[in-house]
């Protein structure tokens, strides 16, 4: 019978860390909505200051209110939601970041833009296919970011 209950020990003991893992992600993606929330807002606030404001052509106030909220969200995100993931020199890891969310945003215009063209309805009310497509491309970028960006590339 001891080994049933090692069995039994075994089990026991896997679901304190399953519980665990499972607390960690979801302290993982409230953190990752909240600096993505922070993220908007800086990128919100920075557009506006340098569009309208200072009058700097749109391309460029965008190029660069995005350039900055994502370095805020890469610091953010380095140290409030994958701290013990972090390892490898910065400039490499937060170049990594960019470019996944550089592909997160082109995942989100594609959706949009697909949704529209797809289902003309929805060309009434584009805060649905809006928030549709920000869904998938913030699951898109957390995963990418937890599981790659933020992954020290071994070589």
């Amino acid at each position: 019978m001891p080994e049933s209950s090692l069995a039994r020990r075994k089990a026991s003991a896997s679901i304190p860390i399953s519980i665990m893992r499972r607390q960690n992600i979801s302290r993982e993606v409230i953190t990752f909505g909240v600096i993505g929330t922070i993220g908007f807002l800086v990128d919100g606030g920075l557009l506006t200051l340098l569009n309208s404001f200072l009058n700097l052509d749109l391309l460029i106030s965008r190029l660069c209110s995005f350039s900055v909220a994502v370095t805020v969200t890469w610091y953010l995100n380095r140290n409030y939601t994958f701290p013990d993931q972090t390892g490898e020199q910065a400039l490499h890891e937060w170049t990594r970041y960019a470019m996944l969310n550089g592909l997160g945003a082109l995942l989100n215009l594609a959706i949009f833009f697909w949704l529209i063209f797809e289902f003309s309805a929805l060309a009434v009310v584009p805060l649905v296919p809006l928030a549709i497509a920000a869904l998938v491309a913030t699951a898109f970028n957390f995963l990418v970011s937890k599981y790659i960006a933020f992954k020290a590339v071994r070589m």
